[in-house]
């Protein structure tokens, strides 16, 4: 088997969230309609697709203030060279997100990121100045998530693939459940640390790059420490 990584976008790879940001800025969050969606997504009685469908209807329109606000944020500290590892290594990296696809590969493509798939909503901005919201989940036995990050870890594994994992949010615990190893920060790894699971808490790409670069073998022959078999219990399958 060979080995790949997975890794969440916003405040993950990067080190702000993106799309929180964009929300916040353009003033997005503290409409009527988005903080009884966000309060809805907190008490757990909706999934972020819902919640897409009204807060990213919101950014129709603003693609030229999406664009100046995107050159404010930065990716996380040590990333680049982590990533430039990864290509050394011939280790695939995925970009698995829940949110935006335009501000994804717009960042991905400024920066130059080795990057080999990048699966995240297709909400965007078309060259004809149109917008479209539009949202990854195909898996109709279960539309809780706008992207279904655990059917795709699970297509990644089908190919045979071993997994590790970088996530720091709510979006990020079911995915990270398929996976083999899981780096985790802020609620991901509170959730998985309640839930028993293991996994290696990092703040920067450099910590991560301190575990895997002398233990590179050992996760590439699938007999790493702290490897995970807990598939959430909540995803359901079609």
């Amino acid at each position: 088997m060979k080995l790949a990584v997975v890794t969440d976008f916003d405040g993950t790879l990067m080190h702000q969230d993106v799309g929180d940001y964009l929300m916040e800025e353009l003033g997005v969050t503290d409409l009527p309609e988005v903080r009884q969606m966000s309060r809805l997504v907190r008490e757990k009685k909706i999934g972020s697709m819902e919640w897409i469908k009204v807060a990213y209807a919101k950014l129709d329109g603003q693609k030229q203030t999406v664009d100046q606000l995107l050159g404010q944020v930065h990716l996380r500290s040590g990333a680049e060279s982590f990533l430039d590892f990864c290509q050394d290594r011939d280790i695939p990296v995925t970009i698995l997100s829940d949110g935006m696809e335009y501000y994804v590969h717009s960042i991905v493509n400024q920066l130059q990121l080795n990057i080999q798939d990048i699966i995240v909503n297709p909400i965007r901005y078309r060259e004809d100045g149109s917008y479209e919201l539009g949202l990854q989940n195909a898996n109709e036995a279960c539309r809780w998530c706008g992207c279904c990050k655990s059917e795709a870890v699970r297509k990644i594994k089908s190919d045979d693939y071993r997994i590790i994992y970088i996530g720091d949010g709510s979006s990020d615990y079911f995915g990270s459940s398929f996976a083999d190893w899981i780096f985790a920060r802020g609620s991901l790894a509170h959730y998985l640390e309640q839930d028993g699971t293991p996994f290696y808490p990092f703040e920067t790409f450099h910590d991560i790059m301190a575990v895997l670069a002398p233990e590179i073998e050992s996760f590439e022959q699938g007999i790493a420490d702290r490897k995970s078999d807990k598939a959430h219990p909540f995803c359901r399958f079609s």
